[in-house]
């Protein structure tokens, strides 16, 4: 089995996430074994796992040692039966929401319940009560239908103790935590029962998922893993035997403009720091496999795309001449704030142009204003997060890449893969992969944003340019098919374990 490693899997997608699936879609059309495992503990992961098709192939480690990783039954449970009628308990439903407040019969306040469904047939979590009105306990129940963890707290809210169940209701692991009200809630000691046949002691969470990666290895096993800053060095820590590959999804170096001298991003610094404990370290482009090669000239490094291609049906018909795309998060180091004031140069000679975001993030009031501010609701749309952007691409006639700095960029790939061209800027590494200035669209001198306006605006006003750039970003997507990419995961795989 191969996993991806990762800390979680949410309702919405990071670059990583997304990394991930498309990697899992891979390896199962390649016939190759392969599962998502996150450290994290998230009640509704199988939840996420079924919104992005993934069931049976995601588990946490948490799983792992409740004994339901492989689990996929979901029971529900009449509540609101059970505490009018067995309890005869008093409820009170909170508007607009899926909560309920539970009373004793003489009107003391006992749980505030929170539920999945608003059949009230599967709980999300149990909030309990005393007396006065504070919270002494939190249950949460996996969207699976079961009670997985109960948190107990003491004095001013503090967490005493997280304790994970099994479906039949037995304590799997627990957390104990220093409580002091003078501190924050410190980890004191997490133990493991009944594994083996035996309990098992340790003092921290790391020491706690290096035991999990020790036992969930088999021979013949390979951990792919994709969120460095914490995990690699638990990973470094396992048995010998255990075959561990970690990936870059970034720059590694903190300046892109002194990448030989510049201090290594925390992120990859313990794993570049400690290299003869990892087998394989994986970038998605030639040109950082060049640069990592340079300052470090004994890393076992291999240069995989981050993503790869399917062939696609077009429906030019749909083709929109000036709508634009950008598909990245709302977050600084994206610089979607230069493709929205772009846009608002452009209205006066192109009042038909459009601008769809699609992404999440902190910049997101901060682009609304602008919008607001310049009159652009008609051409600058901020759509959210999607999981499938099929139908936007089929529409979309240039998408648009504005980061500091970028890895790999799955959206410039995914872009040109349904023949729409990017105008990207000039950063290391990803863009200039894939994009040839001139040819198949442009790259900008980063983060001029003069020039970015200029390279819209002649691509918008010449019709055979956006023809040209159309065939040839088709051309450059088929580079990176599925088949191609999929062959050097085979080649990878095969190396690791002949080691």
């Amino acid at each position: 089995m191969n996993y991806f490693v990762n800390q979680n899997l949410g309702m919405n997608l990071t670059g990583i996430e997304k990394a991930q699936l498309n990697r899992l879609a891979l390896f199962k059309a390649g016939g190759m074994a392969a599962k998502i495992v996150t450290m994290g503990f998230n009640s509704r992961l199988h939840e996420n796992a079924r919104r992005f098709d993934v069931v049976g192939r995601c588990f946490s480690m948490y799983d792992y040692f409740q004994g339901v990783m492989d689990d996929e039954t979901v029971t529900t449970f009449d509540w609101i039966t059970y505490w009018e009628q067995t309890c005869g308990f008093t409820l009170k439903y909170i508007p607009k929401t899926q909560d309920v407040r539970v009373f004793a019969a003489d009107g003391q306040f006992l749980m505030y319940a929170r539920f999945y469904d608003q059949a009230y047939q599967s709980i999300e979590y149990l909030n309990y009560f005393d007396q006065r009105h504070l919270k002494i306990k939190r249950e949460l129940f996996d969207w699976r239908g079961f009670r997985s963890q109960v948190i107990y707290l003491a004095a001013m809210q503090k967490v005493q103790a997280k304790v994970y169940l099994n479906r039949q209701g037995q304590a799997c692991l627990e957390e104990l935590y220093d409580s002091d009200q003078k501190l924050e809630s410190t980890l004191r000691q997490i133990i493991v029962h009944g594994r083996d046949g035996r309990d098992y002691f340790f003092n921290t969470q790391a020491e706690l998922q290096t035991f999990f990666f020790n036992t969930l290895y088999q021979d013949g096993d390979v951990y792919i893993s994709d969120r460095n800053l914490k995990l690699a060095e638990t990973l470094s820590k396992t048995n010998d035997a255990v075959k561990v590959c970690v990936v870059f999804h970034s720059t590694h170096a903190q300046s892109q403009t002194d990448v030989m001298g510049s201090r290594i991003k925390s992120h990859y610094r313990f794993m570049l720091e400690h290299i003869a404990d990892f087998d394989r370290f994986i970038c998605s482009t030639e040109y950082q496999k060049r640069d990592l090669l340079k300052r470090f000239p004994d890393l076992p490094v291999v240069a995989i795309p981050v993503g790869f291609t399917q062939p696609q049906v077009l429906v030019p018909e749909k083709r929109q001449p000036n709508r634009i795309i950008g598909v990245a998060r709302y977050s600084p180091e994206k610089q979607v704030m230069h493709q929205a004031v772009a846009v608002s140069k452009l209205v006066g000679e192109f009042p038909d142009v459009q601008l769809h975001l699609f992404g999440y993030g902190s910049q997101e009031k901060a682009l609304r204003d602008f919008i607001e501010e310049h009159h652009l609701e008609k051409n600058v749309f901020l759509r959210g997060f999607y999981p499938d952007l099929t139908e936007e691409y089929q529409m979309a006639s240039l998408a648009l890449l504005t980061s500091r700095e970028e890895g790999f960029s799955l959206a410039t790939l995914e872009a040109q893969n349904f023949g729409v061209p990017v105008i990207s800027y000039d950063v290391r590494y990803g863009p200039s992969e894939l994009i040839q200035d001139g040819e198949n669209g442009f790259l900008v001198t980063a983060n001029d944003q003069d020039e970015l306006y200029e390279k819209i605006r002649d691509y918008l006003r010449q019709p055979e340019l956006q023809e040209k750039f159309r065939r040839e970003s088709l051309a450059t997507a088929e580079k990176f098919s599925a088949t191609a990419v999929t062959r050097k995961w085979q080649d990878l795989i095969r190396d690791v374990l002949a080691d």
